[in-house]
């Protein structure tokens, strides 16, 4: 049924990974762009790994560019645009992974490229992240394409997690990091929010040990955001339409990890009735929250047309739709003064110091 919704046009995908607040400084979204990448912050001098970063992307190193302008145009290609225009290059992979396997993975991007080449080509391919994920994308959509579209998430939208890790009175404390899964697709209308897989996170707020006269113990979590399909926060509680959803599932499945949880105040939850022992509530453990409030966000939506490949140029965007095999070029170094170079993509001639693509893509007839 998802794959005909997907066809008929409806939309796919989250995620990036999990992060408390969005970066702000150099060295944050740096980081951030590693793990997107790399799959973990990578050690050495800071230029090494941004020049790093420029070559997996790219293909190339931007050696013209200082360092704030490299790391923000990396963070626009690969994790969000400020602007909204153009969804980056994580996303774009969620939507793939998305649409071919109703689920999105936690891993590496250079990694999870590998993966979807393996599955549509049969073999892996080298070279820019950008290039191969525009080839993957025309490969698996047609003449379809996503686009990253505006939407508002109501509130009190109600969707099923999992926990991702063991929570126990035993092992936890107050201030602990929760982590979860969400389970179920949520769209709003025909563009998808949050699909099966998207991450979210909470805090341990409260955790007793078992006491004397049978008294057992508890553990109360707040379950405080989820990331959307372009990691953007969304508020969430376990509020009262959450807990009613939990307590009709709890019905009618009878005793179960669900059925036994006990529901504290409004977004909390307490842990099992359990008599004079410790809370458990294993990895997988699932449950239902909502959102906090309405909130804009961002998600993807299917559209008729070929999927276009990206150009980025200093200061601005274009977009130029091919249906050809596409590779980067290289880039030679700035030439002098008074020479001038000419766009193999649109056979026009600029002199030397005008904004030039910093992404070259040409056609290969």
């Amino acid at each position: 049924m998802k794959k005909i919704l997907l066809t008929a046009g409806l939309a796919a995908l989250l995620a990036a990974s999990v992060s408390a607040a969005e970066p702000t400084t150099l060295t944050d979204k740096a980081d951030k762009l590693d793990s997107v990448i790399f799959g973990s912050v990578q050690e050495g001098a800071f230029l090494d790994r941004v020049n790093a970063m420029d070559i997996a992307v790219y293909g190339e190193r931007h050696t013209g560019d200082g360092l704030d302008k490299r790391v923000s145009g990396l963070y626009r290609d690969v994790v969000r645009d400020e602007d909204f225009s153009q969804p980056g290059l994580s996303t774009r992979v969620n939507t793939l992974e998305y649409y071919l396997t109703d689920e999105i993975k936690q891993d590496a991007l250079e990694s999870r490229v590998e993966m979807l080449e393996n599955t549509v080509f049969g073999v892996s391919k080298t070279g820019a992240l950008d290039v191969r994920v525009n080839e993957l994308e025309r490969a698996v959509y047609g003449d379809t394409h996503f686009e990253l579209v505006t939407v508002t998430l109501p509130a009190d939208t109600v969707f099923k997690i999992s926990l991702n890790e063991d929570v126990s009175s035993k092992t936890n404390a107050v201030g602990d990091e929760v982590h979860f899964t969400v389970q179920e697709d949520v769209l709003e209308g025909d563009v998808l929010v949050l699909p099966r897989g998207a991450q979210g996170s909470g805090v341990v707020t409260k955790v007793s040990r078992p006491q004397f006269f049978g008294r057992s113990g508890s553990l109360e979590i707040s379950f405080n955001q989820v990331f959307s399909i372009d990691a953007e926060e969304i508020p969430t509680v376990l509020g009262p339409e959450a807990q009613e959803k939990l307590k009709m599932e709890a019905a009618a499945v009878g005793a179960s990890a669900v059925g036994a949880l006990a529901l504290g105040p409004v977004g909390l939850v307490g842990g099992f009735f359990i008599k004079g022992k410790d809370v458990e509530m294993p990895a997988g453990t699932e449950l239902y929250i909502q959102t906090q409030q309405a909130v804009e966000t961002h998600g993807m939506k299917q559209a008729e047309g070929a999927p276009k490949a990206v150009v980025r140029t200093k200061g601005k965007t274009a977009s130029v739709q091919t249906t050809e095999t596409v590779e980067k070029t290289a880039v030679a170094e700035a030439p002098a003064a008074e020479e001038k170079t000419t766009s193999e993509e649109t056979g026009e001639t600029a002199a030397a110091g005008e904004e030039e693509p910093s992404v070259v893509i040409v056609r290969h007839e």
